[in-house]
């Protein structure tokens, strides 16, 4: 009996498989979804600079428009229509700057992979 534990030790071929096609499908995942998610990263990023800004509640539509476009050109993170996405609140006396966008991400064949992207800061307007 103990010898056949002895010689029973070990991974089958089977169980190998299983373990490396398994971290095969989620090293796949992570390479397809990463860039998304870096670009998502810039874009808060983007719009937490504008939200540090001292003048940003005092700033127009457009002025605030083209002051994340600017930062999002500088990151090369312009891979998404700013212009449907951007939507400005007034609320008393601050502003909610609000960037809502969908990421689609082809991953095989004709399946895709659809994120979902929702920031917003609030700036307290001129005074």
């Amino acid at each position: 009996m103990m010898q056949n534990l002895k010689r029973q030790s070990g991974m089958t071929m089977w169980g190998l498989l299983f373990v490396l096609g398994t971290l095969a499908f989620f090293l796949f995942l992570t390479f397809k979804l990463l860039p998304p998610y870096l670009g998502d990263m810039k874009i808060k990023g983007a719009l937490e600079s504008l939200g540090r800004q001292p003048d940003a509640g005092s700033m127009s539509v457009p002025e605030i428009t083209e002051a994340i476009r600017k930062r999002l050109e500088i990151d090369s993170a312009d891979n998404f229509d700013l212009g449907s996405s951007l939507t400005v609140t007034a609320r008393g006396r601050t502003k909610v700057i609000r960037i809502n966008y969908e990421s689609v991400t082809p991953m095989l064949f004709n399946v895709s992979a659809l994120i979902t992207f929702d920031h917003s800061i609030e700036v307290r307007g001129g005074e």
